[in-house]
């Protein structure tokens, strides 16, 4: 095979599989049955026992696609939920944006900077769980916090 004809094949070969294997991992979602942790962002009080909880998280890396939405039942007269409202970047371990905290359904954070971070797989223990932080509408701070087991996850 003379010299150019290895470069076109060799060029052809590159553009064909390392595309395919970048997209074919770049969207990702999260599902968790299991909350861990939660701090209220105007009390400072931290809670680690729970009735239920659920989150989902799933986002496509490098762009504006992405969905969260945390919920913890602290007691039957508590529950807290972090909803993610406009995604403004991620990437395959993390989802930044703006996000929603509710207490009991009332707005205690609106359009506050947050992220979801420790998305990706981990091989090295304590790592199957996931962070959630929201500080304030103009700041990202790490005031309100859920953190869950990451009970189910895809990537496609």
């Amino acid at each position: 095979m003379t010299k150019p004809i290895a470069r076109i094949v060799f060029s052809l070969i590159l553009c064909l599989v390392f595309p395919a294997a970048v997209a074919a991992q770049s969207s990702h979602s999260i599902w968790s049955k299991k909350p861990l942790l939660v701090k209220d962002g105007q009390t400072n009080t931290e809670y680690n026992s729970f009735v239920k909880g659920n989150a989902a998280l799933a986002w496509k890396e490098s762009t504006l696609r992405g969905y969260a939405h945390a919920v913890a039942v602290v007691t039957p007269n508590l529950r807290y939920d972090f909803m993610l409202i406009k995604t403004t970047s991620s990437n395959a371990d993390e989802i930044n944006g703006l996000w929603d905290v509710r207490r009991n359904g009332v707005l205690v954070c609106h359009n506050c900077i947050g992220k979801a971070y420790m998305l990706a797989p981990s091989q090295i223990p304590p790592g199957n769980y996931f962070k959630i932080y929201v500080g304030t509408p103009t700041a990202y701070a790490e005031k309100w916090f859920y953190s869950g087991d990451k009970t189910e996850r895809f990537d496609f």
